[in-house]
């Protein structure tokens, strides 16, 4: 495999799409980006006027973009085409793509959600089509392949350890850092909610301030931050924080390894998944519900020389899970395929 088409919405730094385009080109892999945004821009426009034409019409928008997809991978003929979520990819497209070389796809989302940026009827069509499909929940593989992908796989996220790596500070300044955005189900609201008394630090849009109901935290939200400050954020912190969307619920998300690869306690949201990756009291620390949350803070607040061996413990465990063993994967997967001999992974 020589040359490698990826497939995204945008080309920004810590985006799936970026963070795999750096992989496979750290592996010698010519690589191409092809980006919706840049298609046309007005996919992602904020105005109601284009959300609703958007709604109305978005396979005929997408038509044009999909063209100049195929245009690109005409001039670049690649070997391998990874898809990160293919909500805009025609499955005509898909067609087309596998006239040059194999189409492999990344859902970063639950592709069999009901919302409509996680999902639709283009996506649908498209499981029978795709070459292999890789996914962060081993019950969506079972899934997916139940709907027709001939090829599913288990592909966890991974520890970026380029830009995520250990910048703790001697005298933390919170107790608990948590980073992302507000979420319309409040389930984010409640677990917060109930360690609000601790010393407690939000990072994520202004949606924390003006549709959060929980007026408490509105004073602990420090606004967004960028993909390189969040070793220093988290560095700020006894522990980080990850609260799992609701379509995350049955696997993981990339906080997953962000949290454990900076060096801190990782204190989550309980999912069969993530026991899976991280041992329970080992190498990260669970809870179920608001209450627990409260009493898992306060546990490692008072534990300080468990919380220093689970931080460690976690660390190491992030450092198995990079974006070379998943290219690895992925190379692996490819040869095997093409009926080549298969890569050794990079130590």
């Amino acid at each position: 495999m020589q040359k490698v088409l990826i497939v995204g919405e945008v080309l920004e730094l810590g985006r799936t799409e970026e963070v795999y385009g750096r992989g496979f080109a750290d592996f010698g892999c010519e690589v191409k980006h092809f980006n919706w945004t840049e298609a046309d821009p007005s996919f992602f426009a904020r105005s109601f006027k284009d959300k609703l034409a958007w709604r109305l019409g978005w396979q005929m928008l997408a038509r044009s973009a999909n063209q100049k997809l195929l245009q690109t991978a005409k001039q670049f003929q690649p070997d391998l085409t990874l898809i990160i979520a293919p909500n805009l990819v025609r499955p005509k497209s898909i067609q087309a793509l596998k006239k040059y070389g194999l189409v492999f796809i990344f859902y970063t989302d639950n592709p069999f959600d009901l919302h409509h940026t996680h999902s639709n009827a283009w996506v649908r069509s498209g499981f029978s089509l795709i070459d292999a499909a890789f996914i962060w929940s081993h019950e969506l593989v079972d899934k997916l392949t139940e709907n027709g992908v001939k090829n599913a796989f288990f592909h966890p996220f991974c520890s970026d350890v380029q830009y995520h790596y250990p910048k703790k500070q001697s005298n933390p300044l919170y107790d608990v850092a948590f980073i992302g955005n507000w979420d319309p189900s409040y389930k984010r609201e409640k677990y917060l909610k109930a360690i609000a008394d601790y010393r407690l630090a939000i990072w994520g849009t202004d949606y924390w301030v003006t549709r959060c109901t929980e007026t408490s935290l509105h004073s602990l939200c420090k606004g967004t931050c960028s993909y390189s400050e969040i070793p220093e954020i988290l560095g700020s912190a006894k522990m980080g924080l990850n609260i799992l969307r609701p379509q995350n619920e049955i696997g993981h998300n990339i906080r997953t390894f962000e949290i454990p690869a900076c060096g801190v306690v990782t204190m989550s949201e309980r999912s069969q998944e993530l026991l899976n990756l991280f041992i329970e009291d080992k190498e990260a620390v669970y809870f179920s519900s608001p209450e627990e949350l409260k009493q898992k803070v306060e546990f490692v607040l008072q534990n300080e020389t468990l919380a220093k061996s689970i931080a460690e413990a976690g660390y190491k465990k992030a450092l198995s899970y990079t974006i070379n063993q998943r290219i690895v994967e992925i190379f692996n997967l490819y040869t095997k395929m093409k009926k080549l001999p298969e890569l050794q992974e990079l130590s």
